[in-house]
């Protein structure tokens, strides 16, 4: 801001040169009774005093904090909201601007990565509708997510989900039912990467996966084949089906799916112990089952009417062990250990 003016009874042509306002803009501050000019000159001019001035910087000052003018003029007016609230408010409305400023910011990073990645580096309006194009489907079926950060922890999964996709697109051309065991195992692997990538959200996953088979450009984008992906989701929603009808949306909603590593660590290390021939009886057996009942407690988020539909789910449906962290060996070791 300019240092303050000395000079009074200035007409708004020296306002404005001294200022760096417009003329303009001063006229329309003093139509709207923001700051208006309180002397007359012999001409007929009017003219700023000092006090006039002194509200044109405060005027100024204010709305280099963001300020309405029409905030401005109730603050200055000395009546209506204190000055504490009123910053308050502008604090907040200063934070909301900073989120939106933050999206659109990913926005224009994942446009960006689209035109690089998908178009061949292509500059043109086709590349770029195209990109826009992509983005709106992604804010569809995902908002409030960073998707640019999503799609780069899947592309970091590569090496997990490739080989699966690959070995899904085999089944898929063999025309083997979504109900075998080979394709429930592949279909459930899958999951386990997803819902690494995803923070063990079931709900997102479902989303993404839904993404891709009513948007395909989304599935072009992340590196996947739609064909594949729709064959994909009719075994797992073979799955789901198999759980809902022993878990209700909010007993699925309630599972902490972010475990998937721990099961992993907890599966190898179980198989090693039986490639080993270590007995149910050991110590290192009754490691593994503590292990395992903590996971499973940790899983339900310790409630037990859960874990019981859980266990009930298992024993009922057999496509849900093709895949499970917990082969059917390592459960039946796990079943002749006595705690």
């Amino acid at each position: 801001m300019r240092p303050p003016l000395k000079s009074s009874n200035l007409t708004v042509g020296e306002v404005a040169r001294r200022t760096g306002l417009t003329v303009r803009t001063l006229h329309h501050y003093d139509a709207i009774g923001l700051v208006q000019p309180s002397g007359r000159s012999e001409s007929g001019y009017r003219l700023y005093n000092a006090r006039d001035i002194e509200r044109l910087h405060a005027v100024t000052s204010l709305k280099q904090l963001g300020l309405s003018l029409d905030a401005i003029g109730v603050a200055l007016a000395g009546s209506g909201i204190a000055p504490l609230e009123l910053v308050g408010r502008q604090i907040m409305e200063t934070e909301r601007a900073i989120e939106q400023a933050r999206a659109l910011k990913e926005n224009l990073q994942l446009l960006h990565d689209t035109l690089l990645t998908n178009n061949g580096g292509e500059d043109n309006t086709e590349a770029l509708l195209a990109g826009v194009h992509l983005l709106t489907s992604y804010q569809r079926f995902l908002p409030g997510h960073g998707i640019r950060k999503l799609l780069g922890k899947w592309r970091q999964e590569r090496p997990r989900w490739e080989p699966l996709a690959a070995a899904l697109s085999r089944c898929q051309s063999s025309d083997a039912p979504v109900d075998m065991p080979e394709v429930q195992r592949l279909a459930q692997q899958w999951m386990n990467v997803a819902m690494a990538v995803f923070g063990g959200q079931l709900r997102t996953v479902l989303q993404w996966a839904q993404m891709h088979c009513q948007a395909p450009e989304t599935a072009a984008h992340a590196g996947l084949d739609p064909a594949m992906l729709t064959y994909l989701e009719r075994a797992i929603g073979a799955r789901m089906a198999a759980l809902e009808r022993h878990l209700s949306a909010e007993d699925l909603a309630r599972l902490d799916g972010s475990l998937g590593p721990e099961w992993e660590k907890f599966a190898a290390d179980g198989h090693a112990l039986l490639q080993a021939g270590t007995l149910p009886n050991t110590p290192e057996a009754g490691v593994l089952q503590a292990r395992y009942l903590d996971l499973l407690a940790r899983t339900v988020r310790h409630d037990a009417a859960l874990a019981e539909k859980m266990r009930q789910a298992y024993v009922a449906e057999p496509i849900l062990a093709h895949g499970h962290f917990v082969s059917p060996e390592l459960r039946a070791y796990l079943a002749q250990i006595t705690p």
